[in-house]
């Protein structure tokens, strides 16, 4: 088993940024070449409250790429703009992220009216940056989804964990119950595991080892309609799928209730230091500890 991608999401909801290589950090993959540059590092608001590709689809048409000194937002039919990751703003903004408090520091209005126009709406949309030098981090164990993270594990901007990894195999078999074929990229995963020797084999991965870097598993992914959208196009499908078929096949009811699991959660198993290692593409996946009761367990 293998690294076939690695993929980091600088702002949340919006096309992420392939890499041969990045840092573990704890709030995710990080850019080398800039550390100020990592996962859900940034995202779009709406009166403070975060915004998603399940409202927005076509966030995932915003792709941000690494420029000197920050990043290039580029979408159709509008203008490159710069968003700069050092000096960072200053006008500390009150926001929520899946109802938990946490802070953002906020961009110009140069950068809301470049939002407003592309998504052509007068609403009240912010472009916020995480500050990860003095403000607190999001508890992971926290989230809605039942979970083993520790009480050191915190999030960005994330929906809950700091990594996720999908294989191709999994795709592989879900593709077989599709009529419309979809890429791995509608599940937004951070690295794109392939070699396993079955589908959906990462369920059972409790610890394991890419390059240098040391994961627990803290939850299965849960998954909601964000897939249903086609990250090409960002427009929904309009039958609900893949949501529909994972729900037929893909469910744990106890404890996950209703909704179908696909790809994993995981954390640094060093949580005492912000950068735990690098990992790259093609680098082997170890797997240290499994539970292969896990699907018969309540």
């Amino acid at each position: 088993m293998h690294v076939h991608e690695l993929i980091i999401y600088p702002i949340k909801s919006c096309a992420g940024i392939k890499v041969k290589e990045a840092l573990m950090t704890k709030y995710g993959l990080a850019v080398p070449s800039n550390p100020r540059i990592f996962d859900r590092r940034w995202m779009i608001v709406k009166n403070g409250r975060h915004q998603t590709i399940r409202v927005l689809p076509r966030m995932t048409l915003i792709q941000p790429v690494v420029v000197e000194n920050g990043l290039s937002l580029q979408a159709p039919n509008m203008p490159d703009l710069h968003i700069s990751v050092n000096p960072l703003p200053k006008e500390v903004l009150e926001c929520t992220c899946w109802d938990a408090p946490i802070l953002g520091l906020r961009y110009g209005d140069n950068v809301s009216q470049w939002l407003r126009t592309f998504f052509e709406t007068e609403d009240e949309l912010d472009l916020v940056v995480f500050d990860d030098e003095k403000f607190e981090g999001r508890a992971t164990k926290d989230a809605d989804v039942p979970n083993i993270a520790r009480d050191g594990d915190v999030v960005a901007y994330h929906d809950m964990s700091p990594l996720h990894i999908c294989s191709l195999q999994s795709l592989s078999d879900l593709n077989t119950r599709l009529e419309k074929k979809i890429e791995i990229y509608n599940f937004r995963p951070n690295v794109v595991a392939t070699g396993l020797s079955k589908p959906f084999d990462e369920d059972y991965w409790r610890e394991i080892e890419i390059g240098d870097v040391k994961l627990n598993w803290i939850a299965p992914c849960t998954r909601c309609l964000l897939p249903t959208v086609d990250p090409k196009t960002g427009i929904k499908d309009p039958n609900s799928e893949p949501y529909k078929t994972l729900r037929s096949y893909r469910l744990k009811k106890d404890p996950y209730g209703a909704s179908s699991l696909f790809g994993i959660d995981l954390v640094s198993t060093d949580e005492s230091r912000n950068i735990t290692g690098t990992m790259h593409v093609n680098d082997p996946i170890r797997v240290l500890k499994d539970d292969p009761d896990f699907w018969e367990k309540k």
